[in-house]
């Protein structure tokens, strides 16, 4: 079972590097998550440190970048359709209702939509776009130009 597991993560962790320019990442209260009774098993079998590590990798490796959003944004409270946040959303409550604008979603979509929206409001890009695939889009090793101490001429004024 571990073993199907690991495949399932690497071929998407891939697919996500190689198909998407940008891919973004909140980080979660994780140590939080374990001390729900309720959670605990679930957040322990996703491995979601594993899978930001290989998108760490991947993304180098096939020309994306990976970007992380803070702890502490809202993604799943705040709507996003008028940026109204709502104070409290238990984690039963599956589908983001705003009482503002009447906006009614899933709650995993609701909270994408805003990742995309914080992405393109702090990168100031525009829609994603999708990567250069099947070109060399693994990133050049940079070359360093050797130059020995005091080897640059000084110019006389």
């Amino acid at each position: 079972m571990a073993n199907i597991r690991r495949d399932a993560m690497h071929k998407l962790t891939t697919r996500l590097a190689r198909t998407y320019g940008t891919v973004v990442v909140e980080t979660l209260n994780v140590a939080g998550m374990l001390r729900n009774r309720h959670l605990a098993r679930s957040v322990a079998d996703a491995r979601m440190a594993e899978l930001r590590r290989q998108l760490a990798y991947k993304t180098v490796w096939y020309g994306s970048r990976l970007e992380t959003a803070n702890t502490f944004y809202p993604s799943s409270k705040t709507c996003s359709r008028c940026g109204e946040v709502k104070g409290d959303l238990p984690l039963g409550e599956r589908t983001f209702r705003c009482d503002a604008c009447g906006l009614v979603l899933d709650r995993d979509e609701n909270a994408a939509r805003n990742l995309a929206a914080l992405l393109a409001a702090v990168a100031g890009s525009g829609p994603e776009t999708r990567n250069a695939r099947g070109r060399g889009v693994r990133p050049a090793p940079a070359q360093a130009v050797p130059e020995e101490a005091g080897s640059r001429r000084r110019e006389s004024a």
